[in-house]
Formats: structure tokens, sequence, C-alpha cells
């Protein structure tokens, strides 16, 4: 990958321990023999931006990283490493979601957030515009792309915005500059997937099993790490108990079922698909006052993906001559709740090895 050179970002978690086994795993650069530690690294950023910057490597067919610590300890951190010949090389913007504030903006190119934990992402409501996002590098956004990864989100949202709860250390949003190339965009970002409540208002969402990042239908991958749950449940409730219409689409590689609970009707439903019979896309909706999400999985690459969107529900109304159907405008206001923890500081941190991704590495 660095053949032809690369770059090298890197996030860590927050607890003063993880900074100091993060601090124990080195990147040794062969022709400077510079030692980087990953949380040296992880704490550069470019000047005057929350920008996150990176070490850069030429003509490096081989890149060694060495874990120094005292029984090979590690702790949960995430390596995002691109090769110079790929798309927004030189372009792509790269965040964390901890304090992240993007003002508003045109995006230009790709926005790539990077994280060791699980974070949140809401785009303001504001201009007009669209966006394809993938929990993936910004070298692998592009619709064409040869790794073809998986879609969390790919729609015109107009003025309203959206909100994305990722689950694992990914995420990349492209805008669509051909159709709105003055469209400026407003992001914020933090750490946790909920602490008690996300707002929810009036805006779609993106929702997921834990370490759901790129894949295909003929290779999908799952990322592992200590601070993500086994299991996942995300709540959706309206303020006041409002009735509203709330639709899913799900893709999913799972043996297990996603459960989607109507908790007006106290009805279940489970969902489960696999790209090998061609069942891994399903389409959902329900009327109701609350809906909750959950899922166990049921191996190692179990998965799913969750695009949700509420809208308020038709009122029937009658003229004098013809039966007609009012539709109200606006949405609902929606309450986003969850069950992840508020604070990782006592997440048990495993010693040994992680599994590897392609182009992202993982350590626990």
């Amino acid at each position: 990958m660095c053949a032809s050179g690369c770059k090298m970002y890197a996030a860590i978690g927050y607890t003063d321990e993880q900074k100091r086994i993060a601090n124990g795993i080195l990147i040794l650069d062969p022709i400077t023999k510079k030692n980087t530690s990953v949380t040296e690294l992880s704490k550069q950023f470019v000047q005057g931006s929350q920008e996150k910057s990176s070490l850069e490597f030429d003509n490096t067919p081989t890149l060694t990283i060495v874990n120094t610590n005292v029984d090979y300890a590690s702790a949960p951190l995430a390596l995002f490493i691109v090769s110079a010949k790929s798309p927004y090389y030189r372009t792509a913007e790269v965040f964390e979601p901890l304090s992240f504030r993007r003002d508003k903006a045109i995006a230009s190119a790709p926005i790539t957030i990077l994280s060791a934990v699980p974070f949140s992402v809401l785009v303001q409501p504001g201009d007009t515009n669209a966006v394809l996002a993938r929990t993936t590098g910004y070298d692998a956004i592009d619709r064409n792309g040869a790794d073809n990864c998986y879609t969390a989100f790919d729609k015109n949202i107009g003025t309203a915005g959206f909100f994305l709860a990722i689950n694992g250390p990914l995420l990349t949003l492209s805008f669509d500059m051909a159709k709105y190339p003055f469209s400026q965009v407003d992001m914020i970002g933090s750490y946790g997937l909920a602490k008690d409540t996300y707002p929810f208002p009036k805006q779609d969402a993106f929702i997921s099993s834990p370490g759901f990042v790129c894949g295909s239908p003929s290779s999908h991958q799952v990322f592992r790490s200590s601070l993500l749950t086994d299991d996942k449940t995300y709540t959706l409730r309206t303020i006041a108990n409002q009735e509203m219409v709330v639709k899913f689409d799900i893709d999913m590689e799972t043996d297990l079922p996603v459960k989607i609970l109507d908790e007006k009707t106290g009805i279940e439903h489970g969902f489960t698909g696999s790209f090998q019979d061609g069942t891994n896309t399903h389409s959902f909706q329900l009327q109701t006052t609350a809906a909750t999400v959950s899922f166990t999985p049921g191996s190692d690459q179990s998965l799913f993906g969750m695009r949700v969107h509420a809208e308020a529900v038709a009122k029937p109304t009658v003229n004098d001559r013809y039966p007609t159907t009012e539709v109200v405008a606006s949405k609902p206001d929606v309450v986003f709740a969850g069950s992840m923890p508020t604070s990782y500081a006592h997440t048990r941190i495993p010693n040994e090895p992680p599994a590897w991704a392609s182009k992202l590495t993982v350590a626990r």
C-alpha cells in the first residue's frame, strides 16, 4: 500500500491508561529511522484548525508498527492508512469527533471522521444539499470505487440535515458539489451513541450494529474493539407521544434477527438476511409513538446498517364534494435514545491482538 507513498492517521481512546499504552506502540519510518508513537500521531492537527494531520511516507514497500509495551499490552486505537494513489489524497479533510465542530463552509472534497470510540455526527439544517455517506475512508467513497462499500446514506437531504450514529471507526461524507456547488455544510461530532437522549428533529438518521464498516456483497468486514458492546439497542420516541410513521431501510448479513419493536402495540418484527440468497435488504414501516431496534450478533461477521425516516401521519379531511387527504408538511420532533454507556473509563482492555481490516488497523 505504501510502495508508491501513503498517509497514516491515528485516533486513540481518551483515558490516561489508553493513552499510555498507545504511546508504547511505535510507527517506524524505514527511511528517516524516526519512531513516532501512535499517541503522538493522534495529537497532530493542521495548524489553526481541528483537521487531523498525518504521517506521510514515500516509496515505502514495508511499514512496521511495533508494540513495545510490557506483555504487548494494547488498548483501543484506530489507524487509517491510505495510498497516495487514492482519490482525494491531497484534498480530503479528516477529523476526530471529540469536541468536533466544522463551521459552516462549502465541502468541496470528502470529509472523513476517524475514531477509536463510537461516535455521533449531526449535519445541521441549512443549505439545500445531497450526500453520499459510507463507513469507510475517503479513498473508498466514490460510487464507482472498486471497494463498492455499503452505503450508510445516499439522499437529497434538502435543508433538513441528518444524524448518524457510527458504531465503528470510520465515516466519510461526500456532498454533491456538482448539483449544489454553493451549498455550505455545518457539522457537529461527539463521542458516544447516546448519553440519555439525542434530539432527532425532522431529520433522517443512520444506525448500525457494532463494528459496521466498509464491505460489499462479496466481502464484508466487522471492526472489533473493547469499546463496542456485543449488542446494541436504539430507541426512537416522539415528543409528547405524537404518533408518526417510521420507515426503516435495512442492509444486513445475519442469521439472528434485527428486531424492531412497536412500543405502541407491543408487537416485535424480526428480520434476517444474507447476500448469498439475495435477502440482504428489507424495507419496513410502522405507525407508532415509539419504536425500539435491537440486535445481538450471531457470528463474528454478523452486521446490519439501517436508515430511519420519520414522517407525520396524514390526516384525512372531507370537503363539500369529495373526500380528500390533508398531509401535514412538517415531521414530528423525535427523541433518539440508546443503551450505550456515557463513560468508557472502566471499559476492560483485552491484551490479545484484534482482527485487521484492509486499510484500517485496530488495536484493542
